[in-house]
């Protein structure tokens, strides 16, 4: 498990269920969590999420599955974005592609991140969704729609089954 991320934590690799968070393409990680809530402090970083985007309110008490469409994460890609999502209670984002920075940041620090072509269009705004590693798929619990997830290359599948970077290289020796 990734002790750099504060929040809810599933097994690494397991299912996950959440309420869907659907996003559209090019959202910055300036809009996800603005620069001006930088903090060590959880409240703060918390209170930043989605600061800048309409309609997407969030108390972080429930588990959530983020969907997006294309370059969801562009921008400053900066680790405190991936904090805020976990604090709102992401457990897995799935986009029709990411940010080539915020998607390895993602998975250094755990959070599970796949890309698929249907992402955007798998669910509206609340409905349920479930992502399954696994299995590779995500499916909308509502409708029974399911979409194939991109499979994750070897080593980003180690990563995260280990449940991030640090304990990935923790668990091989290499931190001492």
């Amino acid at each position: 498990m990734s002790r750099l991320l504060p929040g809810p934590r599933t097994e690494p690799l397991a299912a996950v269920d959440g309420a869907a968070m659907v996003f559209g393409d090019d959202v910055n990680t300036d809009l996800l969590h603005p620069s001006y809530f930088f903090s060590l402090d959880a409240d703060t970083v918390r209170q930043g999420f989605l600061g800048q985007v309409a309609g997407k309110a969030t108390d972080g008490t429930r588990s959530r599955v983020l969907l997006a469409g294309d370059n969801f994460g562009c921008g400053s890609s900066r680790e405190t974005t991936m904090q805020s999502l976990r604090l709102a209670g992401v457990q897995a984002l799935v986009a029709t592609s990411f940010g080539r920075i915020f998607f390895r940041n993602a998975l250094c620090l755990g959070l599970p991140a796949f890309s698929c072509p249907d992402a955007a269009t798998l669910a509206e705004e609340g409905q349920p969704v479930r992502v399954d590693p696994l299995a590779g798929t995500a499916t909308n619990l509502a409708t029974g729609r399911t979409v194939a997830l991109t499979p994750l290359d070897p080593f980003w599948r180690q990563v995260l089954e280990a449940g991030g970077m640090m304990p990935w290289l923790e668990q091989r020796g290499s931190l001492t």
